[in-house]
């Protein structure tokens, strides 16, 4: 009689983790599924050089574990892509106000386009203790 008990009480459930598990994986109509930052270029539509023209060069910077890779030297033209792979918020801004990349989420990448030599200072407005210098050689 135990087992009989024990089919009972185990179909009902084994029914039940199913039905959750096909609601679950059949989605929802009402699941916003526009991405979670977009920087501004991108919300008007504008070329913010996420993609580099034919012949320009592209560098990326990554941010992990509360620190900005480094590129190095890039040249006039370099289209840089920064990608927080760090769980926590960060931003890529520039001391001089040339760009901000605003608030970049886990995954998040923001990029520019440098059409100008020099040294461009930059920090996270977040943690301002994270920081470099892009150097941008013509």
């Amino acid at each position: 009689m135990a087992a009989l008990t024990l089919r009972r009480r185990t179909i009902p459930t084994v029914i039940l983790a199913g039905a959750l598990v096909t609601a679950a994986a059949c989605g929802d109509d009402d699941v916003d599924d526009t991405p979670a930052a977009v920087d501004e270029a991108d919300a008007d539509g504008a070329d913010d050089g996420d993609a580099p023209a034919d012949g320009a060069t592209a560098a990326e910077i990554v941010i992990s574990d509360f620190v900005y890779s480094d590129p190095g030297p890039v040249p006039v033209g370099t289209t840089v892509t920064v990608r927080n792979d760090d769980g926590a918020q960060h931003t890529w801004t520039s001391v001089d106000g040339v760009f901000d990349s605003g608030a970049l989420g886990t995954g998040d990448t923001f990029s520019f386009t440098f059409d100008e030599p020099g040294e461009y200072p930059f920090v996270c407005e977040f943690h301002p203790s994270m920081g470099g210098t892009l150097v941008v050689e013509g």
